[in-house]
């Protein structure tokens, strides 16, 4: 009988937190699964970290790849795994034992095409920093383009039908930072987004993230919602502009800030402006709103 769920970790370089995500693995409630790690090429010791599971527990696999980005690993990853749902987990990340469980449950009372969960944020040492991110449920596509606040938190989050990734395709390999948001934005023209409104698993935030490499977030936007043009999934031509002006302006923000960049921030701001004259006044309205509440 092949496993119900397989479990794929695209691993690199992370013999730091490897332990700690396979654990969380180990010690879910619900047991009929597999776990494929997929080492992207790692100079650490990653290889003998995983070698010690898969001698303890025979659901865990080791598979090496030479180094060709998260996205070519999950993708190996689901060509090498049997399950009828299909979960991905970061490297860094923990889920909560009840994890699996709870979604696969949530399965079974809709027909949603992915189910997702609440993260907590941890730090390097496993201590709990921010707030909750959650997300959202039901037809998720629109906000998703006009990136709406988080939808969906991350790829640790998600749980999927084999036959939806069988329909909408892989991540796409010529993504790194935006591989996950293109993803959910395939599935979510066609199939409509469940949700566990509980915590169950741990997003970790460390200096190695990949969200940190502002250049590659940038191309990556840029691709991704070029890619959305092409593939029609703007309701209008107006929407598509609003959603584009909001894209740039996030740019524009974060050029600003954690680029230090200001004559990319402002050359991102026009852009905002030319798409959508609007964003002046929705940028203003936020300023003054901070204002008042200072």
């Amino acid at each position: 009988m092949p496993p119900s769920v397989s479990i794929i970790i695209p691993a690199y370089n992370c013999e730091r937190f490897i332990s700690e995500t396979i654990d969380s693995v180990i010690h879910q409630t619900f047991k009929n699964f597999e776990v494929l790690i997929v080492d992207d090429g790692s100079t650490d010791g990653l290889r003998q970290i995983a070698g010690e599971f898969t001698l303890r527990d025979t659901r865990i696999k080791y598979r090496y790849q030479k180094n060709l980005g998260v996205s070519a690993a999950r993708n190996f990853g689901f060509r090498q795994s049997h399950g009828n749902f299909i979960a991905f987990l970061d490297s860094d990340d923990i889920w909560l034992p009840e994890n699996l469980e709870l979604k696969l449950n949530r399965f079974e009372r809709d027909n949603v095409g992915l189910v997702h969960s609440d993260a907590s944020i941890i730090n390097e040492h496993s201590e709990k920093k921010q707030a909750t991110l959650r997300g959202a449920e039901g037809d998720l596509l629109d906000a998703l383009l006009l990136w709406d606040g988080t939808q969906i938190p991350g790829p640790s989050s998600i749980l999927i039908r084999r036959e939806v990734l069988d329909t909408v395709g892989l991540f796409d390999e010529n993504l790194s930072t935006a591989a996950d948001k293109d993803l959910f934005i395939r599935i979510a023209a066609r199939y409509k987004i469940g949700r566990v409104d509980q915590v169950t698993w741990k997003y970790r935030i460390h200096s190695n993230n990949m969200h940190k490499n502002i250049p590659v977030m940038e191309a990556d936007v840029l691709f991704l919602y070029r890619k959305a043009r092409t593939l029609n999934l703007f309701k209008t031509k107006a929407f598509e502009k609003k959603c584009f002006s909001v894209m740039y302006l996030i740019l524009a923000a974060t050029w600003a800030g954690d680029g230090k960049n200001l004559k990319k921030a402002f050359l991102f701001f026009l852009q905002a402006v030319r798409n959508d004259p609007q964003v002046i006044f929705n940028v203003m309205r936020r300023a003054v709103n901070r204002w008042i509440l200072n």
